[in-house]
């Protein structure tokens, strides 16, 4: 059996560590918060290269849910949106990108994003339009370079595929004669 003195020693020791943890904790907490989100970062972009969207949704709201500083992370809001692009909800994306761009004009990939999203709906223009911007951001993204050549490139294809259709086409006229003819030989007489 325990002495009381000793008993009570412990007691006061706990208390002390009790009170010593209630002051302490918040701060440690304050101070390793920015790490909890960085992990929860990197747990959302391994569902979202999964194509694991119900679950990064899931992630992503429970973080909000947790701080109410992380809603307003351009990070977390990027990433949402393209949760919500493999989710089909094209229009809360786009519209999810529209306000990062409207609130931090300087970052290229709500740019980037909002081409890829505007270039799947058919809207080639706006498409090149939003990739060239991200890359006026950024003069060295990569990506935004790649998704501009794909656009060109599809722009192309489909360009070709439409003269293909029309070169086919019967009922086209032919093209008319020049006014002017051209020869090969030349009369030096008429030159003189």
């Amino acid at each position: 059996m325990t002495p009381f003195h000793k008993l009570t020693q412990t007691i006061c020791n706990f208390k002390v560590l009790q009170r010593m943890l209630i002051r302490v904790f918040p701060v440690l907490l304050c101070w390793f918060s920015p790490f909890a989100l960085a992990d929860a970062i990197a747990d959302i972009e391994s569902l979202i290269q999964n194509k694991q969207w119900t679950q990064a949704e899931r992630l992503i709201q429970a973080e909000i849910d947790r701080k109410a500083s992380a809603a307003q992370s351009p990070q977390l809001r990027l990433m949402h949106s393209q949760v919500m692009a493999g989710l089909g909800k094209n229009q809360d994306a786009t519209k999810e990108l529209q306000l990062l761009i409207q609130e931090f004009p300087e970052l290229p990939e709500p740019y980037n994003n909002l081409g890829v999203l505007l270039a799947a709906q058919g809207q080639y223009e706006s498409a090149a339009e939003a990739f060239l911007t991200a890359i006026q951001a950024r003069p060295n993204y990569k990506v935004a370079f790649q998704n501009l050549g794909d656009l060109y490139t599809a722009m192309a294809q489909l360009a070709y595929a439409k003269a293909k259709t029309l070169a086919n086409d019967r009922s086209m006229l032919p093209p008319p004669k020049p006014a002017a003819s051209s020869t090969t030989t030349t009369n030096t007489r008429t030159l003189r």
